[in-house]
């Protein structure tokens, strides 16, 4: 229970922040109310998973702002970050090879390096679950992103399939 009091207390906060950063930019005696019909909620930036957002307002480029918090926040938001930093996140990747014969390892080697040179953008991991070798590529967070890839990398792979995955973070576009 007080976990969950430290962390709404630091979101709080930090939306508190951003409100009166935003405030900032708006011209004197202009209107600030906008329509709900206007507004759309922003993507998350997953490059800043992790990263103390806090001092990224007090240091980053063109910084003018100064933020007096007290000890409690930060230990509250620093042991947050710390018990979400080791969080999976479920998405999909594209399956490339999976087999277990006797040459399995040497193809699943092929597989992935024919792979690097066709598709450089795009990671390529290979596993070994006994008794199975696996090659799989991308880090795709909805299975929509995954088919529209998978429909090209069938070119060249035709028995490829998407599969559920623990994924990388990976930034949002």
């Amino acid at each position: 229970m007080m976990k969950n009091i430290f962390f709404y207390t630091a979101l709080l906060f930090f939306t508190g922040c951003c409100a009166l950063l935003d405030a900032q930019n708006v011209p004197a005696g202009a209107e600030t109310v906008m329509p709900d019909s206007v507004y759309k909620a922003p993507l998350l930036d997953s490059t800043l998973f992790g990263a103390d957002i806090c001092r990224l307002i007090e240091t980053g480029p063109g910084a003018k702002v100064d933020l007096h918090r007290s000890v409690a926040v930060d230990t509250a938001f620093y042991v947050h970050l710390g018990k979400n930093a080791e969080k999976k996140l479920h998405g999909y990747r594209i399956r490339l090879f999976f087999d277990n014969k006797q040459n399995a390892r040497g193809l699943s080697e092929e597989v992935e390096k024919s792979f690097m040179n066709d598709f450089p953008s795009i990671p390529v991991y290979r596993s070994y679950t006994n008794p199975y070798f696996k090659v799989a590529a991308g880090d795709f967070r909805t299975k929509s992103d995954a088919l529209r890839a998978l429909q090209l990398i069938r070119e060249s792979y035709p028995k490829a399939f998407v599969v559920k995955d623990i994924i990388n973070y990976t930034p949002l576009e």
